[in-house]
């Protein structure tokens, strides 16, 4: 009895033993996938502005040769509207396909201004010195050397730094400094503005039924949505707003190729139209670039209208006007990481949305 006793301790000691040896060799490798370093800058939490200032100063700084950022105007706050551009020669305007990053048009938005500012910082660093390996460096470089990348990562500083959907323009709102002031920057494009208006009955009653929620509102003091932090007063004309100003001076300036604007939430990769449901000229070729970008990230493929109705969306303007490839990416599932953030899932987030931004900046050479 006493010899069965200590022969099944031993077998379950070994059994035990093989168990741990296997954990073991499976262990570095999966730690490695999910940690890989794509930046010495590793913030967890959100930048505010300030603090998004001084990185873009001593990025341009340590690498002069292809990081440069200027401002593309003033917030009636009078904050900065920062544009960052890294090339091989950043100084110089060449033949190459040009890609732009958005992020933070909604300023309560966070996750998405913090994924184009890893992005950037990941791109000069690895270019300059490898953080993972050899090939990704080389990875980076032929992107950098090959193509223009331009970042807006706080396209509405002051709802960045007020916590607040919407820009900061008073309006002659009626109730004061409060949640029904500011403009939907994402409202505020020429096309299709004024859609809602000329054909009210027509959405109302045409399949839209998140109309009267989620679309454009006329008068800022009926933008009720602003009491929950989801306003969508649309300005008093298109391209009102000195951010929406700053976006087309620069659009009309440049020969963009595709441009990616990250918000939360829901998990969707958005392509036009936004204002109506009939699909794109070259609905086949959005869906194939959004296909490999949810093969990287996951996430659903809808077109814009189909999640809810927008008119005054920058992606239709970029697209109908400029013929730019245009996607939004709502980050998150909820809105839960935005007011309580965890670092390991921001960054979890920003390297994966690295991954997305240098696919698409490949695509970009092929288009």
């Amino acid at each position: 009895m006493t010899l069965y006793k200590r022969s099944w301790k031993m077998r379950f000691f070994n059994l035990c033993v093989i168990f741990l040896l296997i954990a073991i060799s499976l262990y570095p490798s999966s730690k490695c996938s999910s940690e890989l370093s794509y930046s010495n800058r590793e913030n967890g939490f959100y930048y505010s502005y300030d603090q998004l200032t001084d990185l873009i100063d001593q990025l341009q700084e340590e690498y002069p040769e292809i990081f440069l950022y200027y401002s593309l105007g003033k917030t009636y706050e009078g904050r900065d509207i920062w544009l960052i551009k890294i090339s091989d020669n950043v100084t110089s305007d060449e033949d190459e396909p040009e890609v732009l990053f958005m992020g933070g048009v909604h300023g309560n938005e966070k996750p998405g201004y913090q994924v184009v500012i890893y992005s950037m910082g990941a791109v000069v660093e690895n270019y300059t010195l490898p953080n993972v390996n050899h090939s990704f460096t080389m990875q980076v470089r032929n992107i950098v050397n090959n193509t223009e990348l331009y970042f807006i990562p706080m396209v509405n500083p002051d709802g960045v730094e007020a916590g607040t959907r919407k820009n900061r323009q008073p309006n002659n709102c009626i109730f004061g400094s409060s949640p029904f002031c500011g403009v939907d920057i994402n409202r505020n494009y020429a096309y299709k503005w004024d859609e809602l208006d000329k054909h009210p009955f027509k959405y109302i009653f045409g399949g839209f039924p998140k109309i009267l929620v989620r679309t454009t509102v006329k008068y800022s003091f009926l933008d009720f949505q602003s009491l929950i932090r989801k306003g969508n007063y649309r300005g008093p004309y298109p391209f009102s707003e000195n951010e929406s100003k700053a976006i087309k001076q620069f659009i009309e300036n440049h020969n963009i190729t595709v441009r990616i604007d990250y918000h939360t939430y829901g998990e969707k990769i958005l392509y036009p139209w936004s204002w109506t449901k009939d699909p794109p000229p070259g609905k086949s070729l959005f869906l194939s670039i959004a296909e490999n970008i949810s093969k990287i990230n996951g996430y659903e493929i809808t077109q814009g209208s189909k999640w809810y109705y927008i008119p005054g969306a920058s992606g239709d303007w970029l697209y109908a006007e400029h013929g730019i490839f245009s996607f939004t990416i709502e980050l998150f599932k909820s809105s839960f990481p935005v007011y309580f953030p965890i670092k390991d899932h921001i960054l979890k987030l920003c390297k994966n949305h690295l991954l997305v931004n240098l696919y698409i900046a490949e695509r970009a050479l092929l288009l």
